[in-house]
């Protein structure tokens, strides 16, 4: 094979793999926003993008490599080496993933193709060093054959020399990034004589004066200067040029920067320099904590004479800080119960709202008002997760070690969802949708403008609106609503009531607790011990029907290997998981858990059906006129 057939065959190879491999980026990296990829993303969604990622730097890598190399590549065993192992990872990876993507494998796959990818960079390193040496050595061969080849040939070129050119100029900034430039100064008065020096203080700040291109190299221009001493604006700088980084000294305590009196003044970041003797050092508005209105409230301060929307301002305001606050540990997850404390907060949101509703202006709250439910949705998802991995743990510290090995798969599977739900948490906070939402809430709830409620209507009577006025009738009417449930639960024809009747008494009594919870400021002393009694009501409801919920799951689980909702494809890779005893064993102690909350139930509802819980709740209310 001649020498230019040669050539031209080596250059369409790396011109078609560097072009190729762009095709495949550029094509990864639409797909990827098109299809809007996130931790949360399906497994194909993640499996193509990775896939033509990792072969489109391939391929570009290659084409590079050929370009500049100086040998058959059948000699270049570097270049040969990554190939085959960065194509081997891209391999497995996609033959794997994600049905059988575990460990080792994982670790398999990243070794082989990090190492092959390594070992294209070190061959282009290598070509681009030797291109270098060679070039020195036989410069003026070089440009005599150039231009032999230019006079007598002008129709044949090297078109791997545009590759091999892009890789020396990648390689030259990777090689000059990793040195400190020595500073270049003109000593001599020339145009074209320089010497380099390192002495750090022979640099100036492109703040000090500009210099000029003398011997001594110190003297200011002359007119520069005079334009200086006439702005009196400037301050001659005195300690701060000593240093190359003047942005980092000390500010002295005293006035030694000479600065006199009337100096301007001169605000740097968040240093104002006054003409005082001490410079006052201010905080800037990066330093205030966000949304420290709401944080910094330890009750929400209702009054009996309050109207019942600025009450809903307050209990929205303070509920709303409860949950900022914890935003970062429920972002960190150290502490599950962080998550938890934001969670009740904006359910408490919810709450309020639905509570209050007639005496809001809904047309304004309903966007605020969807935004706090999908929150709560969004942490519940989590929280749920965490709960249901609790009863686990207390579950199996009374078990034997191979219990433990045998709910492997079910635990394993509930930390996959959890991380998965984790994710899409933490996409949602840090989206900024959810912050513009925080802003636009807060900023409403502190216009008191917006909170304002008429007590007469437009025919000019008078409309009942204050909370001592209103709250009585309200908590009445909810008391009224859970009583209603005892003609169900206690009926003697009525054997067993359906779990779904416990269900809507749950949400009935977490309303009243609710409402009670919000204005116990204004409330008698006895509101401690109703809510006390209404929380234990709740707490057994509440379990009841997670319960419910988890028994659901997990006879799912044993049918098609997977936790959480089930399309109808069964899932044949993990079919069989019904062989494990100890799933079997724990959904029977589930079961059995079910039905000690059913027994425990009559307890606990006496209690909040007793006539003595009457008169105590009539005796809260009253306290209202007595505040």
């Amino acid at each position: 094979m001649s020498s230019n057939m040669f050539v031209k065959k080596y250059s369409l190879t790396a011109s078609l793999g560097f072009l190729f491999g762009l095709v495949f980026c550029m094509t990864g990296l639409l797909f990827a926003i098109v299809s809007r990829l996130s931790r949360s993303s399906g497994s194909e969604v993640i499996l193509i993008v990775c896939f033509l990622l990792g072969l489109g730097v391939l391929l570009i890598l290659a084409g590079i490599n050929i370009a500049g190399t100086h040998q058959l590549l059948s000699r270049s065993y570097s270049f040969i080496a990554g190939m085959l192992l960065s194509v081997t990872g891209l391999l497995v990876f996609s033959l794997s993933f994600p049905e059988n993507w575990l460990y080792p494998r994982v670790s398999y796959v990243i070794m082989f193709y990090s190492l092959g990818i390594f070992l294209l960079l070190i061959n282009i390193f290598v070509n681009y060093f030797l291109q270098a040496f060679e070039g020195s050595e036989k410069q003026g061969t070089a440009v005599h054959e150039q231009c032999s080849v230019i006079t007598n040939e002008p129709d044949q070129h090297n078109d791997c020399s545009v590759l091999a050119t892009f890789a020396g100029i990648l390689m030259t900034n990777i090689t000059a990034a990793s040195y400190d430039h020595p500073l270049i100064t003109n000593t001599s008065g020339s145009d074209d004589t320089f010497i380099v020096t390192d002495t750090a203080s022979e640099y100036k700040s492109p703040e000090s004066p500009i210099m000029v291109n003398t011997e001594e190299n110190t003297m200011p221009d002359p007119t520069i200067a005079e334009e200086i001493k006439e702005d009196d604006s400037f301050i001659e700088p005195t300690a701060l040029e000593s240093t190359q980084f003047p942005e980092i000294v000390e500010v002295p305590e005293t006035g030694d920067i000479g600065i006199t009196e009337k100096t301007p003044v001169e605000d740097v970041g968040s240093i104002t320099v006054s003409s005082a003797e001490t410079p006052d050092i201010s905080v800037p508005d990066e330093a205030v904590v966000p949304f420290s209105e709401f944080r910094s409230m330890k009750k929400t301060d209702i009054k009996a004479t309050d109207t019942m929307r600025e009450a809903a301002r307050k209990i929205l305001m303070f509920n709303f800080g409860v949950m900022v606050e914890h935003e970062r540990g429920s972002k960190v997850g150290k502490d599950i119960e962080e998550l938890h404390d934001m969670r009740v907060a904006a359910m408490r949101m919810r709450s309020a709202i639905e509570v209050l509703e007639d005496y809001l202006d809904m047309k304004k709250m309903f966007s605020y008002y969807k935004n706090i439910k999908f929150t709560r949705k969004v942490l519940g998802s989590v929280r749920d997760l965490d709960v249901f991995l609790e009863k686990i743990d207390h579950y199996l510290e009374g078990q034997a070690p191979e219990m433990r090995m045998e709910m492997d798969p079910l635990t394993d599977s509930i930390l996959i969802e959890k991380a998965k739900q984790r994710g899409n948490m933490l996409v949602y906070l840090d989206d900024v949708k959810y912050n513009k939402f925080k802003n636009n809430f807060a900023d409403y709830l502190l216009g008191k403008k917006s909170w304002k409620m008429k007590s007469v209507n437009k025919n000019g009577e008078p409309v009942p609106c204050r909370v001592m006025d209103v709250l009585p009738v309200l908590l009445y009417t909810q008391f009224a609503a859970v009583r209603a449930y005892d003609e169900v639960i206690s009926d003697e024809t009525v054997v067993d009531p359906s779990l779904e009747k416990y269900h809507l008494l749950r949400i009935d009594i977490k309303i009243l607790r609710y409402t009670l919870e919000f204005f116990k400021e204004v409330l008698g002393s006895e509101s401690k011990d109703l809510i006390k009694d209404l929380k234990a009501l709740q707490d057994n409801l509440g379990d009841m029907h997670d319960t419910v919920v988890v028994l659901e799951l997990l006879e799912n689980f044993e049918k098609y290997g997977r936790w959480g909702e089930v399309g109808k494809k069964k899932s044949s890779a993990l079919n069989g998981l019904q062989d494990y005893p100890g799933i079997d064993a724990y959904l029977g102690y589930r079961k059995q858990e079910l039905q000690n909350l059913l027994d425990a139930f009559p307890d606990v509802w006496s209690k909040v059906i007793d006539p003595d819980f009457s008169v105590r709740f009539s005796q809260a209310i009253s306290g209202i006129y007595q505040s």
